[in-house]
């Protein structure tokens, strides 16, 4: 019985498969906030916001370069491993995986090449000396993050999700937030985080190396045989896919790399900070992703198109649920969690919030384009487009006046008009979900506000005057949290099955 087969046995519902997923892939975000709130503290608060503010755009260009080399193979091997196992002549779940690497590889010292020359050409007037010797630094550092998702991608095709709990979890922010520490005692003062990237990645890269060979077995090296000219052939029909992968990296990040143009390596640090801040909501959607992603491939190759979006819609409902939970818990703790950083960064509270629900509505509503990804991957490209040029036009406008708040509320606005593009080009497909299947976590999270801010001014009036005044602040999101909960408690009572998830094909 092959690997993914074994994992699909006929007692597994999409409900379980996906519960144990998210489960795995939720406990290791829990594991990887505490890694990245360590590292938070140890680069905004020792190594200062200019510092931090170089590390921040430095990996932020690794990453966007990441999807490049990768081919978007992060997602598309996928259905390459399941043409392979299933075709005329299967072949080894290990041989795709080291073909998908050996196209991975030659793309990553392309681009990285690529990058070292980019950051030669930047104007002074935009870019300090330190930020552009950190691009040249980290820009090989893509070959690690490469190997490290399309060889973790391998063991979630057959559904083992402990691997990549430990890899990103464990084994890549941890070696990452340790290595900057020590270099920080060491007095590499400007260059500590950087070496701790490059130590995260060469960590990443060997774990899910060794990872993906424990679940696919061996990589039998001696009977493979790559097919050059049919790797070629792949290379061009995966450069969609990879483009896509590409614009939606761009579009995650614009708002970071435009700041730190526009405002300088200090200002890119404080927001570089909000942004870790609302990793609770990204890591929401990023639990089911991992999951998600195999499934809807499977689910649209077996019951088509209607049936998935059917899927999707339920998983947004199920997503918009908890992130909204999330959202209402940050706002009551942001406060405290900005003072932790030093007074620079206290400042940050709106756009935190602004942030959260721009990553809400890209969070859920987004879970949708991975039908447009699989279909029409064209369509999902001019989604990312128009978001970009949103935030291109509308951040270097609000900037000056509203500083990172401006840039905030840029991607607030774009990520509205992306989620209604999304819808749109669904309709084309025939995927036409009830215009409100997301509405009532989103009415209970704004009638909850609205009762704890009235709740929270009497509670104030009557039982906290004189108190601090962070638990002044706090106490009407926590009291809109506790309507909240208790809102969804009562909808899934009323109705049984509403945020079931068992329109997943499994097998």
């Amino acid at each position: 019985m092959t690997p993914s087969a074994s994992a699909m046995a006929p007692s597994s519902t999409p409900q379980k498969v996906i519960a144990r997923g998210v489960g795995s892939n939720a406990f290791s975000f829990v594991i990887r906030f505490a890694a990245r709130a360590s590292f938070l503290y140890v680069g905004a608060r020792l190594y200062g916001a200019a510092n931090y503010g170089v590390f921040t755009m430095a990996s932020a260009m690794v990453e966007l370069a990441v999807p490049v080399a990768s081919l978007g193979l992060k997602r598309m091997i996928f259905p390459w491993l399941e043409e392979e196992a299933h075709g005329d002549s299967p072949r080894p779940a290990t041989h795709v995986l080291l073909d998908a690497l050996l196209l991975a590889a030659c793309a990553g010292v392309a681009v990285a090449l690529l990058l070292i020359l980019g950051t030669r050409l930047l104007p002074a007037s935009v870019v300090s000396d330190q930020l552009r010797l950190a691009f040249a630094l980290l820009a090989p550092a893509v070959l690690g993050q490469v190997t490290g998702d399309i060889a973790l991608a391998a063991t979630r095709w057959t559904h083992k999700m402990r691997y990549e709990v430990i890899a990103r979890g464990l084994v890549e922010p941890y070696v990452l937030t340790g290595v900057a520490l020590v270099a920080w005692h060491a007095g590499l003062h400007d260059t500590g985080m950087l070496l701790g990237y490059w130590a995260g990645s060469i960590a990443l890269a060997g774990f899910s190396l060794w990872s993906a060979r424990h679940c696919l077995g061996s990589l039998q090296m001696r009977r493979w045989r790559p097919n050059l000219n049919g790797l070629a052939h792949r290379a061009r029909s995966l450069v969609p896919a990879s483009g896509s992968d590409f614009l939606t990296n761009l579009a995650q990040r614009i708002d970071l790399y435009l700041v730190g143009f526009l405002l300088g390596d200090a200002a890119v640090g404080v927001y570089g900070v909000l942004r870790q801040l609302r990793t609770p909501i990204l890591q929401v959607r990023q639990a089911f992703d991992g999951i998600l992603t195999p499934l809807t491939a499977r689910t649209l190759k077996t019951d088509g198109e209607l049936a998935t979006g059917e899927a999707t819609a339920a998983a947004t409902r199920v997503i918009l649920t908890i992130q909204l939970g999330v959202v209402l818990l940050m706002a009551a703790a942001g406060d405290a969690l900005l003072d932790l950083f030093g007074a620079h960064y206290a400042t940050g509270y709106s756009a935190l919030l602004a942030m959260v629900l721009a990553e809400t509505i890209n969070g859920a509503f987004g879970v949708s384009e991975l039908i447009l990804y699989y279909r029409r991957p064209a369509l999902a490209l001019k989604v990312n487009l128009i978001l970009i040029a949103i935030a291109a036009a509308t951040i270097p406008l609000l900037t000056p006046h509203y500083g990172i708040l401006g840039a905030s509320m840029a991607m607030l606005l774009a990520a509205v008009v992306a989620a209604l593009l999304r819808r749109y080009w669904l309709a084309g497909l025939g995927v036409r979900r009830h215009p409100l299947h997301a509405a009532v976590p989103a009415v209970a999270a704004g009638v909850s506000v609205l009762l704890g801010a009235y709740a929270g001014w009497v509670v104030r009036m009557s039982l906290l005057q004189g108190a601090p005044a962070g638990l002044v602040k706090a106490t009407p999101p926590l009291l809109a949290l506790a309507f909240y909960l208790l809102f969804v408690w009562g909808w899934r009572k009323a109705r049984p099955g509403i945020l079931s998830l068992d329109r997943y094909r499994v097998s």
